[in-house]
């Protein structure tokens, strides 16, 4: 019999975000053990559990779920307080066969820059070096030393939007199944690149041609797993940046030579993976000039609460009042206070709001102050759209506004756009729209495409996902592209 114990813990940590995130960011500390119902959790990267429970030959221990909004650095303490439960699991079961973790792999301390690495290196202190511990992996992880020396199979997910994250969680609990059997020796091997990339969808034909080539080599003999972590460039640590991973069955050259082939392809391709930006007046004027595009959908891909933004920048907003835009809508903009006077006043009441500017109004933008009309209210509960990775429902009560001649959107909680069925719970036809204004730079894309005449990536001030170039570094290895002119 296996004893496997299995967790979900990680958050993605924008480093340029002063404010630090606290335990109680990952949930009711009391009830992390309780929330660790991993049968609850099918289409998304727990759903190793059912691989897993499905032999009768394995117990599963589930460990916790905490699981934290992106936002600044985790405090040392709250990161001490649930590797400290994991270690304590360890301790009260007899023997641990294997660990199955769901991590992010961009999570950073106060006082370090790697929280990944440094709670593998204390699973495998407590449980030895004959334990095999694999885990699952964000696309947009910084895999780092420390992570690839104590764990021995790490799997990225393939594609942005995160619809994969269900297949992922079965591999790797494959993997490790196929480890624990004796059927397989994994070798995991990687291969840094002095790169910072920017969020690009996984459809981008230069990520796709990677990715492409990645399941090709899959193919072979030998060949376990090859995966690419792109890393999380809002993260400035020392070891930042692109990797790719290779897992084979104990064959170092064949393994070599897959990380030097897509390697040398992504350095030769880096210019490709600079994300373009358009004015925001210039989105508007295409956007008025073409209705029979409706609706058009702008991404504020620089205040993306899903890359460590507060979702507060004014803006877009603030440009589309002044210009009058008719039927527009923005989805969503945190405003708790707002919400509240809403619910406080009720549905069809008009009340004088103040929305935006609580968090970095110096570079997001001041606070706008209008009256509005109370459209709807809701609890912000829904089903998400199609494979999207982990429970993305809770997203905070809603209050749908009409200030002017548009809608307005305001969440109690950080709310990244990832579909359109939160705006279809306040009553609203996303179609019936002119311009959609997103909070979000690439998970909105599984939803809207389907329904937007044209996307644009407006370029405006904000805390997440900025050009690289506009980023002030000092932490991370230099030289490194594109901040530092690189040949070859």
């Amino acid at each position: 019999m296996y004893k496997i114990l299995i967790a979900c813990y990680g958050q993605e940590t924008n480093t340029f975000n002063p404010m630090t995130t606290k335990l109680e960011a990952f949930g009711d500390p009391e009830k992390f053990l309780e929330s660790a119902d991993f049968s609850r959790l099918r289409g998304t990267n727990a759903a190793f559990y059912e691989v897993l429970s499905k032999r009768t030959d394995v117990q599963v221990i589930p460990g916790l779920y905490a699981w934290a909004q992106p936002w600044g650095r985790c405090e040392r303490s709250a990161h001490e307080h649930i590797k400290g439960e994991l270690l304590r699991l360890c301790r009260q079961e007899e023997r641990i066969d294997a660990v199955l973790l769901s991590l992010h792999g961009a999570m950073a301390l106060d006082d370090d820059d790697d929280a990944e690495g440094d709670l593998l290196a204390a699973l495998r202190a407590e449980l030895g070096e004959g334990t095999p511990i694999a885990a699952i992996l964000d696309l947009h992880a910084n895999i780092t030393e420390k992570m690839l020396k104590n764990a021995n199979i790490l799997i990225n997910y393939h594609t942005c939007p995160h619809i994969d994250a269900d297949q992922r969680g079965r591999e790797a609990a494959a993997l490790l199944l196929d480890t624990l059997d004796g059927k397989i020796r994994p070798l995991m091997q990687a291969r840094k690149l002095p790169l910072l990339c920017e969020f690009l969808p996984s459809a981008h034909p230069v990520i796709n041609g990677f990715q492409q080539q990645c399941r090709q080599f899959e193919q072979e003999p030998g060949v376990l797993s090859v995966s690419i972590a792109y890393g999380f460039f809002c993260a400035d640590i020392y070891e930042s940046g692109v990797c790719i991973l290779a897992i084979t069955d104990q064959n170092a050259q064949q393994g070599q030579s897959i990380l030097r082939r897509i390697g040398d392809d992504i350095w030769q391709q880096r210019q490709s993976l600079l994300r373009e930006y358009v004015d925001l007046d210039y989105a508007i004027d295409q956007a008025l000039a073409q209705p029979e595009l409706y609706p058009v959908v702008f991404a504020d891909c620089w205040d993306n609460p899903g890359g460590g933004a507060p979702g507060d920048n004014t803006h877009i907003l603030r440009r589309l009042l002044e210009r009058r835009v008719k039927g527009a809508l923005i989805a969503y903009m945190r405003s708790p206070e707002t919400v509240a006077q809403a619910e406080k006043a009720g549905v069809g009441a008009c009340i004088e709001v103040s929305i935006g500017g609580k968090f970095f109004p110096e570079l997001c933008g001041a606070a706008i102050k209008k009256k509005a009309w109370v459209k709807s209210l809701s609890n912000g509960v829904y089903d998400p759209p199609g494979k999207l990775s982990r429970d993305f429902r809770r997203i905070g009560k809603l209050a749908a506004l009409i200030i002017d001649d548009m809608y307005v959107i305001v969440s109690s909680g950080f709310a990244q756009t990832w579909s359109e069925e939160g705006i279809r719970a306040c009553g609203i036809d996303p179609a019936s729209c002119s311009i959609i204004v997103v909070k979000s730079s690439v998970h909105f894309r599984h939803a809207f495409e389907k329904i937007a005449g044209r996307i644009y990536d407006v370029e405006v001030p904000g805390k997440s996902e900025q050009k690289i170039a506009n980023l002030n570094f000092v932490n991370c290895k230099r030289p490194i592209f594109p901040l530092d002119p690189m040949e070859g």
